[in-house]
């Protein structure tokens, strides 16, 4: 009704993405702040409500993380819920490194919206597209400002099947060693697709290194809104100076993902990617497929 009042009825959808989500009692709420704010900014959508205040429980949620909040984070970037024992009376005073209390103050303060499962046992989520964003912006602050915005050109690219921009971020991110650290530890595997995941809002079901077809994808993305394609993308490096061990190294990614059949399980629009990084150059190559 708002939408309509004010002109623009086909911002509903909009609005609904970013603003909505809260589960109070037995009402489905929006944001009220957020919500009249965009509306007000001529249906410009933006962290309206976060940027009200500082982010200190999400930071120090984030300063804590270990393989089981990392682990939650990928859950959570994937749209997907996790099971909490909520304190309603917890406040920041009350956290001082205290996991579950860390839990209850984003609860109580709208990072995550609760729906009750049993006692104390809360259902969390990342509740709309304004706070995927408030996640997302905290995250890449780990792993630098820069890679930060390199890694949404990326992901911005491959959902338009934009192959020159993929190759220039990805000159971005290997520039900076960022793909060095998918050599190291889980953890920082971790911390890599819940990036990933954080920067699609929701959109999709991330996974690094994920059981798929008759092997494992090196990134499999497996879209949970019908308006985006599905992603599937094997990453190679090349360890050659040979300028056309690029283009070959990136169809043998391609060829990879075909003749494993990593896109197997997947339904509707699929981009494949074969991607063969090679110093600080970067080759991609593209196949859509309609399953």
């Amino acid at each position: 009704d708002l939408c309509s009042y004010y002109g623009h009825p086909e911002k509903f959808e909009e609005a609904k993405e970013w603003y909505d989500g809260y589960r109070f009692g037995n009402a489905d709420i929006y944001n009220p702040w957020s919500l009249l704010t965009y509306i007000c900014n001529d249906f410009e959508p933006g962290t309206y409500w976060a940027d009200t205040s500082g982010n200190d429980i999400l930071e120090t949620f984030l300063d804590g993380l270990d393989d089981s909040t990392c682990g939650d984070l990928v859950a959570l970037g994937n749209g997907k819920t996790v099971s909490k024992q909520i304190y309603p009376s917890v406040s920041m005073r009350d956290v001082d490194g205290d996991l579950d209390a860390v839990y209850s103050v984003m609860a109580v303060t709208g990072y995550l919206n609760a729906v009750t499962e049993a006692d104390d046992i809360c259902s969390l989520s990342i509740p709309n597209r304004e706070l995927y964003k408030v996640f997302y912006e905290n995250v890449t602050r780990l792993l630098k400002m820069d890679v930060g915005v390199a890694m949404k050109r990326f992901l911005g690219s491959m959902e338009r099947k934009d192959v020159p921009k993929m190759e220039e971020s990805l000159f971005m991110l290997f520039s900076k060693n960022f793909f060095d650290i998918l050599l190291k530890d889980e953890g920082d595997y971790r911390l890599v697709l819940a990036t990933i995941a954080l920067g699609r809002g929701g959109r999709y079901d991330v996974g690094i290194e994920r059981e798929a077809g008759n092997g494992r994808a090196d990134i499999i993305m497996r879209r949970n809104d019908p308006r985006y394609p599905n992603i599937v993308v094997e990453l190679k490096k090349s360890r050659s100076d040979d300028p056309g061990d690029l283009e070959k190294m990136a169809e043998e990614g391609l060829r990879q993902i075909r003749t494993r059949e990593y896109y197997r399980s997947l339904k509707g629009k699929t981009y494949l990617y074969g991607v063969c990084l090679q110093n600080k150059k970067a080759k991609v190559l593209f196949e859509e497929l309609d399953l």
